[in-house]
């Protein structure tokens, strides 16, 4: 082996059928199932469109999500870590600004045991006042510790910037939010969106399928909390009209940096095309942004892009953390990136590299049947299939130097980002 060659790589990849089965419930909730693996283990994903978009105060849908299994009408929070840890499963709960899910792994011989506390516990939670406190108290002193960190400060300052301070993708949490939530919000919350019209079911593993499809439809089949059907609404943005915007943190060794601008969903055309403008500006290792401020200039341990795609909206952003002395210095190449993808083509050999590594990410997305899941759950909470995929490996395979240079030209405008620092004033 030539260790000083790297070796050939194939951009030619089929992701093949990746379809889950889908069928639907008594009461129409899809379940979509993924029956792959050697093993006889199960993940079932139950997801809710109940994320913070929907929430009328801050904290209440996370705090839902977190608190669905700390007791029901029928069996206390002790009594379900019990039986869980007895058959050996494990849950996992999460929320974002659209949705809140819930995740629970299992052996599959024991399904008939475990569905009907899952459903239970979402279906049946009591938010006790003790835990409601305990669990209060408890993230409270994590916020007041998190909300310090430079990072989180300038995240939290950019989305600000970009939707405006009253709307739900820009809000900022504050210390004063803790004392205005009580447990019937949670609970007001949870009878309103924690219905089959919110409702989406993902299982995935080695199972029968009669067997499972039964077990679901007697759980989770029956029309339950008729709440709220979380459609859009019309929810205006008002972004900043300052571009540049700095947040002191006073004694701070590094600046956290965010520069960049709303986008549009993951449903938009143009979507795919922006990915690989994306990865070739600051999406991998060999991206232009790490190639030049972190290898050549040294000026950061890392930097990044990314484009986000939200239910409502999007955006693309640079991320990084610098020491405070290079802060002026690094936002200085940044810009000088953004135009040079705007001006100047992309190499053939550049573009075959950002290509491979793009099809390999996206290989990666479909590695098992766990991780397959979790890709179609993130594709039908955006009301997507698996066509974005065809696609998007389409537009990789297919954009071209000049595609690339209108895409820059159109959506990375060094004049149309916001730029955000948090740290020690450099200037």
């Amino acid at each position: 082996m030539k260790r000083n060659k790297a070796p050939k790589t194939d951009s030619k990849i089929a992701i093949g059928d990746i379809d889950p089965a889908i069928v639907r419930l008594r009461n129409n909730v899809p379940l979509y199932m993924i029956r792959a693996g050697s093993q006889p283990v199960i993940r079932m994903d139950i997801t809710f469109r109940a994320g913070s978009w929907w929430q009328a105060k801050p904290l209440v849908a996370s705090s839902v999500i977190s608190m669905l299994s700390e007791g029901t009408t029928k069996t206390s929070g002790k009594e379900i870590a019990g039986k869980l840890d007895y058959h050996g499963a494990y849950l996992n709960s999460s929320s974002d600004r659209d949705n809140a899910w819930i995740s629970a792994y299992f052996l599959e011989r024991h399904m008939d045991k475990i569905m009907p506390l899952i459903a239970e516990i979402i279906w049946e939670p009591v938010f006790p006042e003790q835990e409601f406190r305990t669990y209060l108290a408890r993230r409270k002193q994590l916020f007041s510790i998190e909300k310090t960190r430079v990072s989180n400060m300038a995240r939290d300052h950019f989305a600000q910037a970009i939707y405006g301070p009253d709307h739900p993708y820009g809000r900022i949490l504050n210390i004063s939010d803790f004392e205005r939530i009580s447990r019937e919000d949670l609970a007001d919350f949870h009878s309103g969106f924690y219905n089959q019209d919110n409702c989406r079911i993902i299982v995935s593993g080695n199972f029968e399928e009669q067997r499972l499809m039964a077990l679901v439809d007697d759980f989770f089949g029956e029309t339950l909390n008729a709440g709220v059907n979380a459609t859009d609404n019309g929810i205006r943005k008002q972004p900043s009209e300052k571009k540049q915007i700095y947040i002191p943190r006073k004694g701070a060794v590094q600046s956290a940096l965010r520069v960049g601008k709303e986008t549009f969903p993951r449903t938009h055309s143009r979507y795919p095309g922006l990915m690989v403008v994306n990865s070739l500006l600051g999406g991998h290792f060999g991206s232009r942004l790490m190639q030049n401020i972190r290898e050549k200039k040294g000026y950061t341990y890392g930097i990044g892009s990314a484009l986000i795609g939200l239910r409502n909206s999007g955006f693309i952003v640079i991320v990084s953390e610098v020491g405070t002395s290079y802060c002026k210095a690094t936002i200085r190449e940044i810009y000088r990136e953004l135009e040079k993808l705007r001006s100047k083509p992309v190499t053939k050999k550049e573009l075959e590299l950002t290509r491979t590594h793009m099809l390999g990410d996206i290989l990666r997305e479909f590695d098992g049947p766990f991780a397959r899941a979790e890709t179609i759950r993130n594709l039908a909470e955006h009301d997507l299939n698996s066509d974005f995929y065809r696609n998007l490996i389409k537009a990789i395979r297919n954009i071209d130097p000049s595609e690339i240079l209108y895409l820059a030209g159109e959506y990375l405008s060094p004049d149309s980002m916001y730029e955000i620092v948090a740290g020690e004033r450099t200037q």
